[in-house]
C-alpha cells in the first residue's frame, strides 16, 4: 500500500489518466488529478469521497511552462512533497502520412512531445531539490508497432521514449527514476468506435485492454520497480511479439 505517498497525474479528467489516479487512490496515496479541462475538479472531488487519501483536482496546461511550474509549486505547498508524477496528457490525429497538415503535426508534437518535455524539466528540478522522485511517461504501442495513420503521433511518442532514456541516464545517480509505459489497444473515450473495431482482431488476446488494467502497470513502475529506469514497459496483449 502507498499511504503517505503523493502522486500527480496529468491528463487525468478521463481515460487512462483517471484510471491511474484511481489506482493510486485505491492503494492509499494522496493524489492530484490535473488537466486543462475544468472537469478534473469535479471528478477529483467525487474520487475524494470514495477513498481515504487526500485527492484534489488542479487545472494545468502541459503546453504552458508557467502553468506547470505554478502547478507543481501549488502541489508541494499543499502536500509537502511529490513522490510520483505520471506525464499522461496527450492525444493525436489519425491520418495517412501525406494527408497530415502542418497544424495536425504541430498540435500533436506540441501536446504530446513538447508538453511532456516541459513537465519533465520542471519535475526533475523539483526532484533534485527534494532528493528523490519517480516519473512515468505515457508512450504508446504505436511507437513500436502500429496499424498505420499515426505519423505525427508516432513521432511524438517515439520522442517521449527517447527523452525518457536521456533523462534516466542524466539523473540515475540522483535517486530519480524515469520510465515510460506503452499501452496497447486500450478502451478509452478517445478511441472507441471504428478504430477500436478495426484493430481489435490483430490483438492476440482478442480483446481490448481496460484503463484499469494498464493503470496497475503505471503504479507498479512508479512505486515498486525501484531498480528500473530508462525503460519502456509494453502492456499490449501480445501485439508486439506476434499476430494470431
Amino acid at each position: 500500500m502507498l499511504e503517505g505517498k503523493v502522486a500527480v497525474v496529468t491528463g487525468a479528467a478521463q481515460g487512462i489518466g483517471y484510471a491511474i489516479s484511481e489506482e493510486f487512490a485505491k492503494q492509499g496515496s494522496d493524489v492530484v488529478l490535473t488537466d486543462y479541462n475544468k472537469k478534473v475538479l469535479d471528478v477529483a472531488a467525487e474520487m475524494n469521497e470514495k477513498y481515504n487519501g487526500k485527492i484534489t483536482g488542479l487545472i494545468l496546461n502541459v503546453m504552458d511552462k508557467n502553468s506547470i511550474k505554478n502547478g507543481l509549486q501549488t502541489i508541494v505547498s499543499d502536500y509537502g512533497k511529490i513522490d510520483y508524477v505520471m506525464n499522461n496528457a496527450g492525444g493525436g490525429v489519425l491520418k495517412p502520412f501525406a494527408e497530415l497538415t502542418d497544424e495536425d503535426f504541430d498540435n500533436t508534437i506540441n501536446l504530446d512531445l513538447r508538453g511532456t518535455f516541459l513537465c519533465m524539466r520542471e519535475e526533475i528540478k523539483l526532484f533534485l531539490k527534494q532528493g528523490y522522485g519517480s516519473i512515468v511517461n505515457t508512450s504508446a504501442l504505436g511507437s513500436i508497432y502500429n496499424p498505420g495513420g499515426m505519423g505525427a503521433y508516432n513521432a511524438a511518442k517515439n520522442g517521449i521514449i527517447g527523452m525518457t532514456k536521456a533523462a534516466a541516464i542524466d539523473y540515475a545517480d540522483k535517486n530519480i527514476r524515469v520510465n515510460s509505459v506503452a499501452p496497447g489497444l486500450t478502451k478509452t473515450p478517445l478511441n472507441e468506435g471504428g478504430f477500436l473495431e478495426k484493430v481489435l482482431p490483430t490483438v492476440p488476446m482478442k480483446r481490448a485492454e481496460t484503463a484499469a488494467e494498464v493503470a496497475k502497470v503505471f503504479v507498479f513502475v512508479a512505486s515498486e520497480a525501484t531498480f528500473m529506469t530508462g525503460q519502456t514497459v509494453l502492456s499490449d496483449g501480445g501485439v508486439s511479439v506476434g499476430l494470431k
